[in-house]
Protein backbone atom coordinates (compact mmCIF):
# COMPACT_ATOMS: atom_id res chain seq x y z
CA UNK A 1 0.00 0.00 0.00
CA UNK A 2 1.50 2.99 -0.86
CA UNK A 3 0.82 6.95 -1.97
CA UNK A 4 -1.88 8.82 -0.15
CA UNK A 5 -3.85 5.78 1.26
CA UNK A 6 -1.05 3.94 2.47
CA UNK A 7 -0.32 7.18 4.80
CA UNK A 8 -3.71 7.35 5.83
CA UNK A 9 -3.96 4.11 7.12
CA UNK A 10 -0.96 4.57 8.57
CA UNK A 11 -2.21 7.40 10.29
CA UNK A 12 -5.62 6.35 11.34
CA UNK A 13 -3.52 3.47 13.31
CA UNK A 14 -0.82 5.70 14.91
CA UNK A 15 -4.13 8.33 16.03
CA UNK A 16 -5.82 5.35 17.07
CA UNK A 17 -3.18 3.81 19.02
CA UNK A 18 -2.13 7.24 20.59
CA UNK A 19 -6.17 7.28 21.79
CA UNK A 20 -5.82 4.09 23.07
CA UNK A 21 -7.56 2.47 20.96
CA UNK A 22 -6.18 -1.10 20.46
CA UNK A 23 -3.77 -0.84 23.01
CA UNK A 24 -0.98 0.67 20.85
CA UNK A 25 0.75 3.86 22.18
CA UNK A 26 3.82 4.59 24.61
CA UNK A 27 5.26 1.94 26.11
CA UNK A 28 3.09 -0.87 24.69
CA UNK A 29 3.25 -4.00 26.45
CA UNK A 30 3.96 -7.09 23.94
CA UNK A 31 5.37 -10.52 25.10
CA UNK A 32 6.26 -13.25 22.92
CA UNK A 33 8.87 -16.20 22.84
CA UNK A 34 12.03 -16.08 21.53
CA UNK A 35 12.02 -19.02 19.14
CA UNK A 36 15.78 -19.72 19.26
CA UNK A 37 16.16 -19.80 23.19
CA UNK A 38 12.98 -20.20 24.27
CA UNK A 39 13.04 -17.05 26.47
CA UNK A 40 10.12 -14.47 26.96
CA UNK A 41 10.43 -11.55 25.35
CA UNK A 42 9.20 -8.47 25.42
CA UNK A 43 9.33 -5.00 23.67
CA UNK A 44 10.89 -3.39 26.59
CA UNK A 45 14.15 -5.88 26.15
CA UNK A 46 14.37 -3.82 23.05
CA UNK A 47 14.30 -0.47 24.36
CA UNK A 48 16.61 1.85 22.98
CA UNK A 49 16.60 1.03 19.38
CA UNK A 50 14.02 1.06 16.51
CA UNK A 51 12.25 -1.68 15.85
CA UNK A 52 10.48 -3.41 12.88
CA UNK A 53 7.75 -5.98 14.11
CA UNK A 54 5.67 -7.96 11.52
CA UNK A 55 3.21 -10.86 12.20
CA UNK A 56 3.00 -14.13 9.64
CA UNK A 57 1.89 -17.30 9.96
CA UNK A 58 2.15 -20.72 7.90
CA UNK A 59 -1.83 -20.60 6.66
CA UNK A 60 -0.60 -17.07 5.51
CA UNK A 61 -0.76 -16.75 1.60
CA UNK A 62 0.08 -13.22 1.87
CA UNK A 63 3.02 -13.53 3.63
CA UNK A 64 4.93 -15.68 1.91
CA UNK A 65 5.45 -12.31 -0.46
CA UNK A 66 6.06 -10.50 2.79
CA UNK A 67 8.64 -12.71 4.05
CA UNK A 68 10.85 -12.53 1.06
CA UNK A 69 10.69 -8.90 1.25
CA UNK A 70 10.99 -8.73 5.77
CA UNK A 71 14.23 -10.48 4.43
CA UNK A 72 15.37 -8.60 1.63
CA UNK A 73 15.05 -6.20 3.65
CA UNK A 74 16.80 -7.58 7.10
CA UNK A 75 19.80 -7.87 5.25
CA UNK A 76 20.10 -4.32 3.37
CA UNK A 77 21.41 -1.49 4.82
CA UNK A 78 18.28 -0.10 5.51
CA UNK A 79 18.05 -2.17 8.16
CA UNK A 80 21.15 -0.62 9.93
CA UNK A 81 20.79 0.16 13.59
CA UNK A 82 17.18 -1.60 13.33
CA UNK A 83 15.69 -4.34 15.08
CA UNK A 84 13.66 -6.95 12.73
CA UNK A 85 11.92 -9.59 14.50
CA UNK A 86 9.79 -11.45 12.51
CA UNK A 87 6.67 -12.79 14.80
CA UNK A 88 4.85 -16.23 14.15
CA UNK A 89 1.21 -16.27 15.08
CA UNK A 90 0.43 -20.28 14.44
CA UNK A 91 -1.48 -21.68 17.24
CA UNK A 92 -1.02 -24.63 16.28
CA UNK A 93 2.16 -27.21 17.46
CA UNK A 94 3.37 -26.88 14.06
CA UNK A 95 6.89 -26.32 14.71
CA UNK A 96 8.39 -28.23 11.35
CA UNK A 97 5.77 -26.25 9.28
CA UNK A 98 7.03 -23.24 10.99
CA UNK A 99 10.56 -24.16 10.10
CA UNK A 100 10.12 -24.75 6.60
CA UNK A 101 8.89 -21.53 6.15
CA UNK A 102 11.85 -19.83 8.01
CA UNK A 103 13.92 -22.26 5.99
CA UNK A 104 12.25 -21.21 2.53
CA UNK A 105 12.55 -17.13 3.07
CA UNK A 106 16.49 -18.00 4.44
CA UNK A 107 14.81 -15.59 7.19
CA UNK A 108 17.45 -14.06 9.60
CA UNK A 109 15.39 -11.55 11.66
CA UNK A 110 14.51 -12.17 15.03
CA UNK A 111 12.30 -14.70 15.58
CA UNK A 112 9.50 -14.61 17.71
CA UNK A 113 6.74 -16.97 18.54
CA UNK A 114 2.73 -15.51 19.80
CA UNK A 115 0.86 -18.34 19.87
CA UNK A 116 -1.79 -16.50 21.89
CA UNK A 117 -1.74 -13.51 18.93
CA UNK A 118 -1.18 -11.23 21.80
CA UNK A 119 -0.15 -9.24 18.67
CA UNK A 120 -3.64 -8.31 17.58
CA UNK A 121 -4.47 -6.58 20.96
CA UNK A 122 -1.38 -5.00 21.66
CA UNK A 123 -1.08 -3.18 18.25
CA UNK A 124 -5.10 -2.89 17.19
CA UNK A 125 -3.80 -5.48 14.22
CA UNK A 126 -6.64 -6.29 12.08
CA UNK A 127 -5.35 -9.55 10.07
CA UNK A 128 -2.16 -11.47 9.44
CA UNK A 129 0.46 -10.02 8.01
CA UNK A 130 0.77 -6.61 9.66
CA UNK A 131 3.85 -4.54 10.16
CA UNK A 132 4.33 -2.42 13.23
CA UNK A 133 7.23 0.67 13.22
CA UNK A 134 8.48 1.44 16.87
CA UNK A 135 10.65 4.06 17.79
CA UNK A 136 13.45 3.79 20.12
CA UNK A 137 10.86 4.34 23.26
CA UNK A 138 8.43 2.11 22.12
CA UNK A 139 6.13 3.88 20.73
CA UNK A 140 3.98 2.90 17.63
CA UNK A 141 5.01 5.43 14.65
CA UNK A 142 2.85 2.88 11.78
CA UNK A 143 1.22 -0.10 11.20
CA UNK A 144 1.09 -1.37 8.16
CA UNK A 145 -1.75 -3.64 7.23
CA UNK A 146 -0.64 -6.75 4.58
CA UNK A 147 2.16 -7.43 2.56
CA UNK A 148 4.30 -4.30 3.18
CA UNK A 149 6.62 -3.03 0.45
CA UNK A 150 9.98 -2.71 2.46
CA UNK A 151 11.16 -0.35 -0.24
CA UNK A 152 8.09 2.05 -0.34
CA UNK A 153 8.25 5.44 0.35
CA UNK A 154 5.20 5.05 3.42
CA UNK A 155 7.43 2.39 4.90
CA UNK A 156 10.86 4.32 4.38
CA UNK A 157 9.28 7.63 6.51
CA UNK A 158 7.97 5.82 8.64
CA UNK A 159 11.39 4.39 9.63
CA UNK A 160 13.13 7.73 9.22
CA UNK A 161 10.58 9.24 11.61
CA UNK A 162 11.54 6.01 14.22
CA UNK A 163 15.18 6.70 14.03
CA UNK A 164 14.93 10.63 14.97
CA UNK A 165 16.10 13.18 13.81
CA UNK A 166 20.01 12.82 12.67
CA UNK A 167 19.86 9.36 12.49
CA UNK A 168 18.54 8.58 8.73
Amino acid sequence: MTGRWGRWLATVAVVAAAAGCGGGSDGVSYPATDMASGDKMSLATLAGTPVVLTSWATWCAECDELLAGLQAFTVSSESEGVEVVAVNLDAADNTAEIDAKIADHGLSATLWRDRRNEFRAAFGALGVPTSVVLDRDGTVVALFPGAVDFTGEDFTEALAEARGPGDA
